[in-house]
């Protein structure tokens, strides 16, 4: 076989050099500079969106990015700055996660005391819709727990009774406006007021006042509208009348109501 020459000699242990140098690198972990170079552009891509905080990922899986970034050992300056100022976003987040979850938690628990009192004098229908969207939230909170269980034990013990008759749950309510007007109170009268309505299909459903009534002959005040009627229970700081009458409409609300002196 004829000898190679020289040039070809060295060309041949130069490709056997990198082909050694490659296998080093592969064998060792180490990158090469190409490697590298591309490693170190793609940490910087990486990293951004979690420094700018419009990365998509959960917090934890950024966590779990950065960490493998670090673990890849690039030794760039200008990746390190950003792995520093990356994990400062993620703890901020947290934080601010922490910091909402706590609002709602707060917020959850004021809800629940006031369902507890029911000052409105909703419906269990009503308190139930409204521990349902609490519950949604899974807020993970033992005190929270033990509140929804305690208003869960008042919707089911409400459901369980007979319903008060809308005649007492009317003059309930005249009665509560005045007693709130005359403490002096007139926002809570208000609030009172505002839920009554809801009774009605019209603020201006008309409202009969009996003054005199013997066998048939029936004479009435001036008409008035349930909206007037319920702002003069307020105004007069005094409920001076009963349900006499209710009537329906076709979805179950009142259309008009006769009153008539206690």
């Amino acid at each position: 076989m004829q000898s190679l020459g020289w040039k070809s000699l060295l060309a041949f242990l130069l490709v056997l050099a990198v082909g050694l140098s490659t296998e080093s690198c592969k064998s060792t972990g180490k990158m090469s500079k190409k490697d590298r170079k591309a490693a170190i552009s793609q940490a910087k891509q990486q990293l951004q969106p979690i420094i700018s905080g419009t990365s998509t990922l959960s917090l934890p899986n950024q966590e779990k990015l950065v960490n493998e970034i670090i673990n890849k050992k690039l030794n760039d300056p200008t990746v390190n700055d950003m792995i520093i100022q990356a994990q400062q976003a993620i703890k901020k987040a947290y934080a601010e996660q922490d910091k909402l979850h706590q609002q709602k938690v707060d917020a959850a628990r004021a809800q629940l005391l006031d369902m507890l009192l029911n000052k409105d004098g909703k419906s269990a229908n009503e308190l139930q819709k409204e521990l349902n969207a609490i519950k949604a939230q899974n807020l993970n909170d033992q005190e929270l727990n033990d509140l929804i269980q305690k208003v869960q034990n008042k919707i089911d013990g409400m459901s369980s009774n007979p319903a008060v008759p809308m005649k007492t749950q009317l003059e309930n309510s005249f009665q509560a406006i005045a007693d709130a007007a005359k403490a002096g109170n007139l926002t809570e009268a208000d609030k009172v007021i505002k839920n009554t309505l809801q009774y009605f299909s019209d603020p201006d459903a008309p409202v009969l006042i009996i003054i005199y009534r013997q066998g048939t002959t029936v004479d009435y005040d001036k008409p008035t509208t349930i909206q007037h009627y319920l702002n003069f229970c307020k105004d007069q700081k005094k409920s001076a009348n009963v349900v006499d009458a209710i009537s329906l409409d076709g979805s179950g609300k009142i259309k008009s109501i006769d009153l008539i002196k206690k």
